[in-house]
């Protein structure tokens, strides 16, 4: 294995890992229905590959469907926007990527 694919598949156990809920803060019936996480990248990206990855794991765990929702446009920030104007339910993730972080 290079390091390269070392890189992704540890980036990937750590997305996978803080995606996970934590005993102390969710409530027993978490998650109810089904979870929109929200891809703010064209379908066919890699975080979009990623994401659908993830969304597998994650629906495996829970026992719900995790649904990929991509949102592309704006160097990603209009699906970065549908998610912070999503209810703070905790049914509405986003998957992010370092860029964000230039972002206004």
């Amino acid at each position: 294995m290079n390091a390269f694919a070392f890189l992704r598949l540890l980036a990937l156990f750590a997305a996978v890992i803080s995606s996970l809920p934590g005993n102390a803060q969710t409530p027993g019936d978490y998650p109810a229905r089904r979870i929109r996480l929200i891809t703010p990248f064209a379908a066919g990206a890699t975080t979009d590959m990623l994401s659908r990855i993830i969304s597998e794991k994650m629906s495996e765990h829970w026992g719900q469907p995790v649904v990929v929702d991509n949102r592309p446009g704006v160097a990603g920030m209009t699906g970065t926007e549908i998610a912070a104007r999503a209810a703070p339910d905790g049914y509405t993730l986003v998957n992010v990527i370092s860029s964000h972080v230039v972002h206004k």
